[in-house]
């Protein structure tokens, strides 16, 4: 194989196809939009057509492989984010991802994915191991992500959620899916699935839930005291995860309190431990995640009127970055957002959704809903 010239081309491809687009300054990275609910069908890249003389690794976030071609070239491979690298070293006693090519370089996966086993990594990009594919060792493996491109994932990461919001978007899952159970695990002394219990929007006080469409009872519904839920293809399993039902109280520490400090001004965000009673507000990140065959259509449409739900209860709102020394307004920018959040912050001027700075030096920057 000619290292250099599938370095080129796959490498460009991969930097086209990965575009990057923020459309937030860096001093914003803390409070970007939230990112409303999104399709992903793996699409693998063309085969690498690559035997190696060693491969060994694994993992989890990532997961990370270390090889040597035959002619003693080191190889590194690494998955994180959805995103998978692979490197070879220029010459033998080189460092593969210091001082060596990228021979491959994609987004495969959603966007916190970062679980593979080897066996996987070498099915999926056309790798050998001294001209065969390694057996699959990972007991795991199977709950890892199908990048085969048969399987079409679903899933959002709703930040900065207040409980009656989330509350609100799991009675809208209930409505989309109207015959569907929502459930609860019930673990043991071992804190292993034990059972499930159905829940509603109203009730639920545990942390994670399913929304499992099919079933007419529970006894239908596959459970592993590791795995939690199992797939099954004529059922459709959203998984929820919300800490607050469960953790309600403010728990975190920002930038906030550095600011006040610098500013000599009481200032205050959401989730902020610490606070008065009366102006505690709690939030923290809603996800939603399913996944189903890709030609079936009719659930692809039934979790995209989801979507759209859950859209109309997080309206675009218009925020303005303010510098907090100047007071003068720095940018403004259109996004999702809680409308509890926005009734919160309407209640005093020193109501942020977040106050952040782009480096130790640069001015404090506070960010909240414009025209309150």
């Amino acid at each position: 194989m000619n290292l250099r010239l599938q370095s080129s081309n796959l490498c460009r491809r991969a930097s086209i196809a990965m575009g990057k687009d923020c459309g937030f300054t860096n001093a914003r990275m803390e409070h970007q939009a939230m990112k409303m609910m999104s399709f992903h069908t793996p699409e693998l890249p063309e085969p690498l057509g690559l035997d190696l003389a060693k491969l060994r690794g694994g993992g989890s976030c990532p997961a990370q492989f270390y090889g040597e071609t035959h002619e003693g070239l080191g190889v590194y491979v690494r998955y994180r984010g959805g995103a998978l690298r692979v490197h070879v070293a220029n010459k033998p006693g080189d460092d593969a991802l210091d001082d060596g090519q990228c021979i491959l370089q994609t987004q495969i996966g959603t966007r916190y994915d970062g679980t593979m086993s080897l066996t996987q990594f070498c099915t999926n990009f056309g790798v050998t191991v001294n001209g065969i594919i390694p057996e699959e060792t990972d007991p795991e493996a199977r709950r890892n992500a199908d990048l085969t491109g048969q399987t079409t994932y679903w899933e959002g990461y709703l930040r900065q959620i207040t409980i009656e919001t989330s509350r609100r978007i799991l009675s809208e899952a209930c409505s989309t899916f109207p015959e569907a159970l929502l459930v609860r695990p019930v673990l043991n002394d071992a804190y292993k699935l034990e059972r499930l219990e159905t829940t509603t929007p109203e009730q639920i006080d545990y942390w994670n839930a399913w929304l499992i469409n099919g079933p007419s009872a529970l006894a239908e519904v596959s459970i592993d005291p590791e795995f939690g839920v199992l797939p099954n293809s004529d059922q459709i399993l959203v998984a929820i995860s919300f800490s607050l039902w469960q953790y309600p109280a403010p728990r975190y520490t920002s930038q906030k309190r550095q600011a006040e400090a610098d500013l000599g001004r009481t200032l205050f965000v959401p989730s902020e431990r610490g606070m008065p009673e009366d102006i505690a507000l709690a939030t923290d990140t809603l996800s939603l995640s399913a996944s189903f065959p890709k030609e079936n259509h009719v659930v692809r449409e039934d979790l995209a009127a989801l979507g759209e739900a859950i859209e109309k209860l997080l309206p675009a709102t218009q925020m303005e970055c303010i510098n907090l020394v100047s007071g003068d307004v720095i940018d403004r920018v259109e996004h999702p957002v809680d409308p509890a959040i926005v009734e919160w912050c309407s209640y005093g001027n020193n109501r942020w959704v977040a106050v952040t700075r782009e480096k130790p030096n640069s001015p404090w920057v506070g960010i909240r809903p414009a025209n309150l």
